[in-house]
């Protein structure tokens, strides 16, 4: 399967794991489209609202989701957002850190439905 020539994110770890079927692949990044908008609202909404504990458990939850769909710039900022959650930090620093994950995901959202031709 070839990609495009894109720069924020990497299928290579995903096709480690279902194999080099575009079918499943496909299906797999459809799947990434329909849950990852929901999990990266509920951090924009529990850190609105102070949810420290919400905020934290949705950071864990999407910190795999970003490593296998390879996406660029994320591994340290997911982290950090997490470790701050856990620790009430819940500060104008990552006010900053989730502007920037929401910036990144939403250009990676982009490029994967102009990738695989999804609406």
């Amino acid at each position: 399967m070839s990609q495009s020539n894109h720069s924020n994110y990497c299928l290579d770890k995903l096709i480690g794991f279902v194999g080099d079927d575009p079918e499943a692949i496909k299906n797999m990044v459809n799947l990434f489209l329909n849950t990852t908008p929901s999990l990266l609202n509920a951090i924009i909404l529990s850190f609105k609202e102070g949810s420290s504990e919400t905020l934290a458990k949705s950071a864990h939850t999407l910190k795999p989701t970003l490593d296998v769909f390879g996406i660029r710039d994320t591994y340290d900022l997911i982290r950090n957002i997490e470790q701050k959650a856990k620790r009430s930090e819940l500060d104008e620093t990552m006010d900053k850190q989730i502007k920037q994950l929401t910036t990144t995901l939403e250009l990676v959202f982009q490029e994967l439905k102009i990738d695989f031709q999804l609406s």
